[in-house]
């Protein structure tokens, strides 16, 4: 049997709680302006057959896994490789359009789907887009 000094044990234990505490710190806060993701941009056509629509959306397919903190239940999203990503301004609108297949960072106030024309479990009202 292997001793291990005290002091190298209390160390783990403190780098782990450090670990959990910091990556609870990377979640993205719901309605909480400013937050930031970083991925590619795709555009994606959907059909929601329940309304006979089909849509446009904008997935930010991110880099790393991203988690969601909020008071509603929809705003509690645990891990997700995914962000519906979208503007109600035109020219915003037309920024996205060009960055396509591009690798981008978006900041904006970021919340969970919680209807039908939300296409990723967190969806993200954007206010900057740049290319990465």
């Amino acid at each position: 049997m292997v001793r291990r000094p005290a002091g190298v044990i209390v160390a783990a234990l403190v780098m782990a709680a450090l670990a959990g505490s910091a990556a609870s710190a990377d979640c993205l806060k719901a309605n909480t302006p400013d937050q930031r993701a970083e991925g590619k941009l795709v555009s994606v056509r959907i059909s929601i057959e329940a309304y006979r629509l089909k849509e446009q959306a904008y997935i930010l397919q991110l880099r790393a896994p991203a988690c969601l903190e909020g008071t509603d239940d929809y705003d509690k999203v645990e891990k997700t490789q995914r962000i519906h990503v979208f503007s109600m301004d035109d020219a915003m609108r037309k920024r996205m359009r060009g960055l396509v297949g591009k690798n981008v960072r978006v900041t904006g106030n970021a919340f969970g789907e919680h209807t039908a024309h939300h296409h990723a479990p967190i969806v993200m009202s954007i206010s900057t887009i740049n290319r990465r």
